[in-house]
């Protein structure tokens, strides 16, 4: 049997943060919490070493000029130097249709201070009191334990006094062994997939978030910066 999922009582954040995996973590998250502001991953597709590799490097390694491609038929594009997928802010010139390496390299400029938008927001939050729960939505159930403590001791790097806890949603429950070694600040539970929405399961969702959730943060209200 798994140890519990719930390792936590119930705490007071000021912000629920998805790190992908896709557009599904970012639909539910808004939906439960009525945040609407964008954070730097919202509406992104990529793998969580991608996440770790991004803040790792302060987001610099993100969109680099003459890494960006057409991908999967120019439904998307990929970015090398990240390898995260960008489904939604490139657009074809010519529709319908696929998107263009001119198409791209035409609106990189703009998505690039979108994104730089972004990271300033990021760093503007660790660097406040916030107390952040970051939500991991790990699709295709392929990440370990290993990954989520990686996870944390890049963001706990980011800057000294960060508070955060993370949430590991999964398809179904991680190995005996591997939930019974996270640390407290790592949670873990399921949601499960529901065919043909790419939305999510309300439901799951609801069960696995919303209970962790007691924000005290309006909407639009200012962070507070530390010290």
């Amino acid at each position: 049997m798994c140890p519990t999922r719930t390792r936590l009582e119930r705490h007071v954040y000021d912000l629920c943060v998805g790190l992908g995996y896709h557009c599904e973590s970012t639909h539910q998250i808004r939906r439960i919490t009525g945040e609407t502001r964008a954070h730097f991953f919202d509406w992104l597709d990529l793998e969580l070493a991608s996440v770790i590799e991004a803040v790792d490097a302060d987001f610099r390694n993100v969109l680099s000029p003459g890494r960006s491609e057409p991908f999967d038929n120019g439904t998307c594009v990929l970015d090398r130097g990240s390898d995260i997928r960008f489904f939604h802010e490139f657009r074809a010139e010519v529709t319908p249709g696929p998107l263009t390496q001119t198409d791209i390299d035409s609106q990189l400029g703009e998505v690039r201070a979108k994104f730089s938008h972004l990271a300033e927001r990021w760093r503007t939050m660790v660097a406040s009191d916030a107390h952040v729960l970051y939500v991991h939505h790990d699709a295709f159930d392929e990440a370990d334990a290993d990954d989520l403590r990686r996870l944390r001791a890049t963001l706990a790097g980011q800057r000294p006094g960060h508070r955060f806890d993370i949430l590991w949603l999964r398809r179904t429950p991680p190995p005996a062994r591997a939930a019974g070694s996270l640390p407290d600040s790592i949670m873990w539970d399921t949601v499960s997939l529901l065919p043909d929405r790419w939305q999510g399961d309300d439901d799951a969702w609801d069960r696995a978030l919303a209970p962790r959730l007691a924000r005290r943060r309006q909407a639009g209200e200012p962070l507070a910066r530390r010290g």
